[in-house]
């Protein structure tokens, strides 16, 4: 019987450790902030009704603002590694393909949205996706928000100016934007409260997020997503 040292063992088990961890990192994980307000995922406002398999987990993001607008809020976002594998910096208006999410709960003039920061030849531009200016009713109180593929009835706000998503790629274009390559290129917000907000299927180019972990992180173009 062949037998092992310790050593060679170690060694096996490392590059096993390796090799999840590097699978674990082919997914972006979302981070949280929070100002007066409690964020995470939650199993109380339950999964949207909308996407397949990969959204029956009964999770939602749960963003509880319980102070007052301008001092309470809470986001959700990517940096560093999985900023990268999001995929949307760098881009310019007309390659963003996927970018959206379910809500249900409050739905404010300014929020939940999705903030984007665009640096053109004139300087940087504000991108301002609010869920009351684009959304359609599913059920049980959910909503679905398709920010690039929701129809001339979808509007968005670019530097305070609304307008619907062709013609802000139109305009866009016409200054060479792109998704500006810092932090602050894409958020989920909810900075008005007191409010309580469920988020779900939130999407931006390349991923999903539908639920806690890994699982719950899934390829916008799996037919699940937004």
């Amino acid at each position: 019987m062949r037998r092992f040292s310790a050593v060679a063992i170690s060694a096996v088990l490392l590059l096993a450790l390796a090799s999840v961890a590097g699978a674990a990192a082919s997914k972006p994980k979302l981070s949280f902030t929070k100002s007066n307000a409690t964020v995470g995922w939650s199993t109380d406002g339950g999964s949207s009704p909308s996407g397949g398999a990969s959204n029956t987990n009964n999770q939602s993001i749960k963003i509880n603002a319980t102070g007052t607008t301008g001092t309470s809020g809470g986001s959700a976002y990517t940096y560093g590694p999985d900023e990268v594998l999001v995929g949307m910096r760098g881009l310019t208006l007309d390659q963003i393909t996927h970018l959206g999410f379910d809500s249900k709960g409050y739905l404010g003039a300014g929020a939940p949205r999705i903030s984007m920061e665009t640096l053109g030849t004139d300087g940087v531009h504000q991108y301002h996706l609010i869920a009351s200016f684009c959304n359609t009713p599913t059920s049980n109180g959910w909503r679905t928000s398709n920010f690039v593929n929701g129809g001339a009835g979808c509007t968005i706000f670019r530097d305070g100016v609304q307008m619907t998503w062709a013609a802000a790629v139109a305009a866009a274009t016409l200054v060479n934007e792109h998704v500006n390559n810092t932090p602050g290129d894409w958020f989920l917000v909810v900075d008005e409260a007191p409010s309580l907000t469920y988020v779900d299927r939130l999407t931006a180019q390349n991923w999903c997020w539908t639920g806690n972990g890994t699982n719950g992180i899934i390829s916008s173009n799996s037919g699940d997503c937004i």
